[in-house]
Order: C-alpha cells, then sequence, then structure tokens
C-alpha cells in the first residue's frame, strides 16, 4: 500500500488517461464526466459557466478531482454564444443560420426551433464556413489550466469537443427533412454529408494542433433500442465520410472519441472495422437506452478505451448512494483494471442529479476503481 500511495502522490489525471489510451494500467482506472449543470459551477465556482468558456469548465473539473475535461469549440452547434450576438433574451442563431432557443431545460445547449432547409442554400453555407481563431479560444484557455500543475490540482487532460456530420445534419435541418431527403435527394444528402465532414475535419485538425489530448466527437446516432436511422442508411450516407474523417485525425497524431448517446449496437462492428485508423474510444455507451456493456467489453474491449455506462437517468438521480455504488462495482467487475476503461455516466452530470451525488460518484468511482478494491 504504500508503493501505491507513492504513485497516487505522483501520477496526474492526465497521465491516467494518456495511460489509458495506450490499454496500460495506471493507479486506477481514470475517473471523467462532462458537466452539465449549472448548479455544480454555482456550488464549486460560485458562479454559473453559460458559454461554456474554457478555463472555468476546466477550473471546475479539476476541483471535482475528474482526470479530463471536455471543452467544445465555439462553433459547436448549439453551443450558446457569448450573449451579445443573441438575437433575443432567449434566442440566437448560430453561424450556419439556425435558430435556437434557450431555457433552464436546454442548459448548456439550445433547442433548434428554426431548421435549415435541405438545399443548395445550407450547402454553399457549409462550404463557405472557416474555423476563426475565436472558436478555438475556449479550448486554448482550457489547454493552458488544464496542463499546468497549479493549486487547484495537478494536469488532467482536455478532450475538444466537436461535431460529425450526422449530428451536424440532423440538428441543422432536423431529423425528419433529413430523413426524407436520404429518399427524395440522396445525392444532395451524400454533397452535405460530405461538406459537413470537410469542415468539422478542419475543426479537429486545429484542435490537434493545439495540443488536445483526444477529440471529444459528439455525433449522436442512437435513441433508445436502436439507431435514429436504419443501419444500412448510416452505412449508405454516413459512416464512409466518419471513416476517412477518423483516417485524417489519426494521421495527425489526434486521439478520437466517440460519444453517440442512445443504443448503436448495429454498427459498432462497422466503426471497429476501421481498426488503427478509427476511434480509439466509445462513450457513453448508454446503458438507458440498451447499450450491452458486457458484449461491448467482450467484441471490442481490446480495441477501444470504453467510457460510461453508469445510467445518469434513473441511478445518478437516486436517493440512494447506495445504487451508485453497486453499479460502479457492478461495471468495474464487467471492465476490469486491464487499462481500457474510464469511469464515467452513461450521459453527462446534468441537471437533475444531486450535488451530493455527483461528489459521491467521483469519489467512490476513484475508491473502486484501484486495483485490488473489490477483492
Amino acid at each position: 500500500m504504500v508503493g501505491m500511495k507513492g504513485l497516487i502522490d505522483r501520477i496526474s489525471g492526465r497521465e491516467r488517461i494518456l495511460t489509458a489510451f495506450s490499454h496500460s494500467i495506471a493507479d486506477r482506472l481514470p475517473v471523467f464526466d462532462v458537466v452539465n449543470n449549472p448548479e455544480v459551477f454555482e456550488r464549486i465556482l460560485g458562479y454559473q459557466n453559460p458559454w461554456s468558456d474554457g478555463r472555468p469548465t476546466t477550473l471546475l473539473a479539476k476541483r471535482l478531482g475528474l482526470d479530463a475535461v471536455m471543452v467544445p469549440v465555439r462553433s459547436y452547434t448549439a453551443l450558446i454564444p457569448p450573449k451579445k450576438t443573441w438575437s433575443s433574451p432567449t434566442g440566437f442563431t448560430d453561424r450556419f443560420n439556425v435558430g435556437f432557443t434557450v431555457n433552464d431545460a436546454s442548459w448548456p445547449l439550445g433547442m433548434a426551433i428554426r431548421e435549415c432547409a435541405v438545399d443548395e442554400t445550407f450547402l454553399e453555407r457549409i462550404r463557405s464556413e472557416r474555423i476563426e481563431k475565436e472558436d478555438i479560444q475556449p479550448i486554448l484557455e482550457g489547454l493552458k489550466e488544464a496542463h499546468s500543475d497549479t493549486d487547484d490540482g495537478k494536469p488532467i487532460a482536455l478532450f475538444g469537443g466537436i461535431r460529425s456530420a450526422f449530428s451536424f445534419l440532423s440538428i441543422s435541418c432536423g431529423i425528419t427533412d433529413l430523413s426524407i431527403a436520404l429518399y427524395d435527394e440522396p445525392d444532395l444528402v451524400h454533397e452535405l454529408v460530405k461538406a459537413s465532414t470537410d469542415y468539422w475535419t478542419e475543426v479537429g485538425l486545429r484542435l490537434i494542433e493545439s495540443k488536445v489530448d483526444a477529440l471529444y466527437v459528439a455525433n449522436d446516432m442512437g435513441m433508445n433500442g436502436s439507431t435514429i436511422i436504419s443501419p444500412e442508411q448510416l452505412r449508405t450516407f454516413f459512416l464512409p465520410e466518419f471513416a476517412k474523417q477518423c483516417k485524417t485525425w489519426k494521421q495527425a497524431g489526434g486521439k478520437v472519441i466517440l460519444h453517440s448517446c442512445g443504443n448503436i449496437m448495429a454498427i459498432l462492428d462497422d466503426i471497429a472495422s476501421w481498426g488503427t485508423d478509427g476511434i480509439d474510444a466509445l462513450n457513453n455507451l448508454q446503458s438507458h437506452a440498451g447499450m450491452d456493456i458486457k458484449a461491448v467489453k467482450q467484441n471490442f474491449g481490446d480495441q477501444w478505451v470504453l467510457v460510461g455506462n453508469i445510467d445518469a437517468t434513473t441511478t445518478m438521480c437516486s436517493d440512494q448512494t447506495e445504487d451508485i455504488d453497486f453499479a460502479l462495482q457492478e461495471l468495474i467487475e464487467i471492465v476490469g483494471y486491464d487499462g481500457n476503461a474510464i469511469l464515467a455516466t452513461d450521459h453527462s452530470f446534468h441537471k437533475g442529479i444531486p450535488m451530493k451525488n455527483v461528489l459521491h460518484f467521483i469519489h467512490q468511482a476513484k475508491k473502486y476503481g484501484t486495483p485490488g478494491a473489490l477483492q
């Protein structure tokens, strides 16, 4: 135990995350999550962070004791921009001309209320957009804090949050109109997917150049029980471009985390077939949607780092913190201590999860995530 204590004193959160990505064993399993709860910011920092600025987001993660933080780029679709650019007290228009509304339930994102048509005008708008310095400024500010050894803690890893074509287009155009276009205008959809992929690929390359520890690609393709559109449609329209995107990022020296809500079991073999040119980690393994962690571990655990699977909908909202303990123990018994897992919920520390449960999860994840703790 003396040796283990010495290792804990020396190692940083960032080192734990990088060790996990190398599929090796650290002093314990890393702990990470996205904080989507203004109360947590208020309680820990004394103020909210409604625009997901990089330094406060990172500072919060350090003070909570997390091993990594996710900071999105400013052009992250539906991220609330600085309020001076809002069109009304509760609404804004993003750079792709999608109109959003903001309320307490949507924090820190907006909900699309005026979507773009699936047409040539939208295609040309995507093609004409360029990533600006101000877009990556939150990342740069977050990196400075994340990679520094400060009074708020040792260095932690920073994941740069971006999108890929499916989530970007389904938000910007609406899933109904996008789905109709798959049948009525397939050639146009292919062009929209390519243009979207090109844009977000360039964003990812800028973040890799900025030295983020991994790209956190929010590309939600699932819903409860199944993919949002058929696996065949994903294979026809979206997965080939996503594969090329990942390969470009990997060849540039980046690491890729695929974040997808919902059940995407049907396309995991497709994603796994990309091999070392594909993703490095899979998040969030949403248990509430039916993601089978045992099957994922058995089939893909040697290839990917698995991030998540503790039910944020029920378990994390429970009045009984023992439910969190049980879920963590059960998860760790499945994923093991072989260095291929990062402990997290299956969505985020969202609004509705009590503050005490957030703190309890982090504390107990570190406790049970230490090799030998469950013996």
